[in-house]
């Protein structure tokens, strides 16, 4: 973008000089590359306005419309700095030597791949999220990619009923039996996989035991209030047949529904039920359900605008890679105690 558009201006100032038709018409001629807004369908069937970005008469989905965009560092269309960038994995697996990712294009910038739109519609609500509300520049607090990959399969290449964040990016599988639409369509899905990078770049809480709990509880906390009708996950796509709730998980009731882990989605939601097993890391998305519902409690108690500025002071500043549940309780107090005073 920054090369084209110097090009452009050179182009501008030999006009200025000439007068000749013929410059005239090469110059109002040249593509214009850059930034584009586009309206199309998402897997809700929503009309969503979503940004993109023109190449040679050919349109990319990658939003450089936001502030951290960094034309100059940018190569158009591979090398984005600072973008909201969906690219489309055409049902491969990471897992396989075989896979494969390209660019979502569109020749007249109309879009008809839904599962993009959504990943791409979310994407940018998540960036809105953390910038307007923490102030945060993108997922890791610098500006970096926001980078979603969709039609992600599974290693035997059947539909991936998952969705990840590997360490850099999102992969979005299409669902298969836990989740009936592309898990791109769940905007507190999105929210959560994007939030995951956040704990990344901050505390780095590992994944395992307590603090791997605290980890997916923060991406639940997030997505949480990313999507903030409502205190559950995964609603908008999940198998009916099998979560009896209508949701993956709900941070209001953990137990989702069930009676015991042999019933799908059920998690604990008091330390006097935590899990102590080795199974899912020592039970990351098991005993997340603890701090979900202390979250749940606080932000009834004092308003979600209140505690999810409190929760986030708590990750960016007082948690670290090892920290237990003790841990972010002595967080929360003293991130509260910073934002409002003692008492």
């Amino acid at each position: 973008f920054g090369g084209d558009h110097e090009h452009h201006h050179a182009c501008e100032n030999n006009h200025k000089e000439s007068t000749t038709e013929t410059t005239t018409s090469t110059y109002y001629n040249l593509p214009p590359d850059g930034p584009a807004v586009a309206n199309a369908s998402d897997l809700f069937g929503i009309n969503r306005t979503i940004n993109t970005y023109e190449v040679s008469n050919t349109f990319f989905m990658i939003d450089a419309s936001r502030s951290m965009f960094n034309g100059v560092q940018s190569n158009m269309p591979d090398e984005p700095v600072g973008s909201i960038w969906t690219i489309d994995a055409q049902n491969t697996s990471p897992q396989n030597n075989d896979f494969a990712a390209i660019h979502v294009t569109s020749n007249n910038n109309s879009w008809n791949n839904a599962s993009a739109v959504s990943a791409h519609y979310n994407g940018g609500k998540a960036y809105e999220y953390f910038t307007n509300t923490f102030n945060r520049n993108s997922i890791n607090g610098q500006g970096g990619n926001i980078i979603s990959l969709v039609n992600v399969a599974d290693s035997d290449g059947s539909d991936m009923d998952n969705a990840f964040w590997s360490g850099a990016a999102m992969f979005y599988g299409n669902g298969n039996q836990a989740f009936t639409s592309p898990l791109s369509k769940a905007l507190d899905v999105a929210g959560h996989e994007m939030s995951h990078g956040v704990v990344q770049t901050t505390a780095n809480l590992e994944y395992q035991g307590e603090s791997g709990a605290l980890n997916e509880s923060f991406a639940d906390i997030f997505g949480a209030m990313i999507d903030r009708e409502d205190w559950q996950m995964g609603e908008d796509i999940v198998n009916t047949n099998i979560f009896s709730s209508g949701a993956l998980r709900d941070l209001q009731n953990p137990n989702n529904g069930g009676n015991s882990l042999n019933d799908p989605g059920y998690q604990p939601d008091h330390v006097n039920d935590q899990f102590t097993g080795s199974a899912d890391n020592g039970g990351v998305h098991i005993n997340s359900g603890i701090t979900n519902r202390a979250y749940y409690l606080y932000a009834t108690a004092i308003g979600k605008d209140k505690a999810e500025q409190v929760y986030y002071r708590a990750l960016t500043e007082y948690l670290v890679k090892s920290s237990q549940f003790v841990d972010l309780r002595i967080a929360v107090v003293q991130a509260a105690t910073d934002l409002h005073g003692a008492n």
